[in-house]
């Protein structure tokens, strides 16, 4: 019956034919891939996490492949993903999508290094793309046109990542929520070099405005560190201003430099001279980031009802705290993050999906890549300064689905340290956005 409605009512173009994707594009889509051919096949999309970036890309390599440039071949896609999480996405959307074999798909991380020299596009995790990609390209595609496509492209601005720009790309394309790094220059020095600059941009009050994600509301809650914490945050706090002045002293162009640009010079000037004094401001940093990781006894204060919930936590054993105290007072409660086994993991995303557990506590694993459209619920540590994992983290809970009127994201903040963390103005463009903000004090 189906193929009688598709044979009698449908054109051929809605039919499944190798590399023609059959998906009707939103119009944020149709808009940037004319910036892109506009760019010469150049560019970075910035655009929110889940209103369909995949689905984007996957349309320019349908226009390249069906060109009259190279219906006879010539061209390889190359695909970067920071994790396997997203290489087994990119791997399932491009055969669904552009309906091709996985015969024409080659993957190459880890333990999973398959023959590349005879296949249309290649998926890479950075840490193998780095080491491997010049080899490849000399041996297997010199004469090959190539298309790169830089998923989470803010992860290949460092010294190490940025490797993979070592060979010629004809076209490029960089993706993220976020493509600015926080702390250094890769971006500037990196990245714009290299994929081109930023063409299009997509904000959550744009797809907020087109319906692609639910309306949200945005509940903080203070809290306060314990006595012992607070004197170990002063603590630090006084040897970091302390290193601080020596630094300025040794190094006068850091004396006008905001606190943004302050880390980033920071870290250009560590990675020219290797500074002991700079390692160890760095390394107080993390220190003084580590105190407010300890608080998860207020997580849970505000109750949990029959909802699905996403908490998330910096810290693997916080995690796993919270865990087991969840699950000892009777929740259905799963738990993701990189140390376990990658078994064990997906059984918990699947329970997830099926309803099987209600909460999924997780940590920087899931900060890019993992698309819940069920959860309505997400309670955030604001233990980081990085507003790009808090906006990431919120793309994992504001994903359309039929049974969500509003998303509810909970922000657990500490109240002498984080306040700042609002005034950022990626966070208060998303707050304004929001169709509330409670502030709750918690003991």
């Amino acid at each position: 019956m189906c193929r009688r409605v598709v044979d009698e009512f449908f054109s051929g173009e809605f039919l499944d034919y190798p590399w023609k994707l059959s998906v009707e594009l939103y119009r944020w889509q149709k808009e940037a891939k004319k910036a892109w051919w506009e760019n010469g096949g150049k560019g970075i999309v910035k655009v929110v996490t889940g209103a369909g970036k995949t689905i984007f890309a996957l349309s320019l390599i349908s226009d390249l492949f069906n060109s009259e440039a190279y219906r006879d071949g010539g061209l390889k896609v190359i695909m970067i993903v920071p994790t396997t999480v997203l290489l087994d996405q990119w791997l399932i959307e491009t055969m669904d999508k552009l309906h091709i074999s996985r015969k024409n798909i080659g993957v190459f991380c880890g333990k999973g290094k398959e023959k590349v020299e005879d296949k249309n596009i290649l998926i890479y995790v950075i840490n193998s793309a780095r080491r491997h990609l010049k080899n490849h390209y000399e041996r297997f595609f010199k004469h090959d046109d190539l298309f790169l496509i830089a998923d989470e492209c803010h992860r290949y601005g460092s010294k190490e990542n940025s490797r993979i720009f070592e060979i010629p790309f004809s076209y490029t394309l960089g993706l993220s929520a976020t493509p600015e790094r926080y702390g250094d220059f890769g971006f500037e020095e990196k990245l714009v070099p290299n994929l081109g600059n930023v063409i299009y941009i997509y904000t959550y009050s744009d797809a907020l405005k087109d319906g692609i994600i639910p309306p949200y509301k945005i509940i903080r809650l203070m809290v306060h560190l314990t006595p012992s914490e607070e004197s170990a945050y002063q603590e630090l706090t006084e040897k970091i201003n302390k290193l601080t002045r020596v630094l300025i002293s040794k190094y006068p162009e850091l004396k006008k430099a905001s606190h943004t640009n302050f880390v980033k010079q920071l870290n250009k000037l560590h990675e020219k001279t290797g500074d002991e004094f700079i390692t160890r401001y760095i390394a107080l940093l993390n220190q003084r980031k580590s105190v407010i990781h300890l608080l998860s006894g207020c997580l849970m204060k505000e109750g949990v009802g029959k909802e699905k919930v996403l908490i998330f936590h910096e810290r693997i054993e916080i995690a796993e705290h919270i865990f087991k105290y969840l699950k000892g007072i009777g929740f259905a409660v799963g738990i993701y993050h990189s140390k376990m086994p990658v078994k064990e993991r997906l059984t918990n995303i699947s329970e997830f999906r099926d309803g099987r557990i209600s909460i999924l506590i997780a940590c920087r694993a899931l900060d890019e890549g993992f698309d819940v459209p069920a959860a309505e619920t997400g309670i955030i540590v604001a233990g980081t300064s990085s507003v790009r994992q808090w906006i990431q983290r919120m793309g994992r809970i504001l994903r359309k689905s039929p049974s969500k009127e509003y998303s509810k994201i909970y922000v657990v903040f500490v109240d002498m340290i984080e306040q700042d963390i609002f005034t950022e103005k990626d966070l208060a463009d998303f707050e304004k956005e929001a169709i509330g903000v409670e502030l709750i004090h918690l003991g």
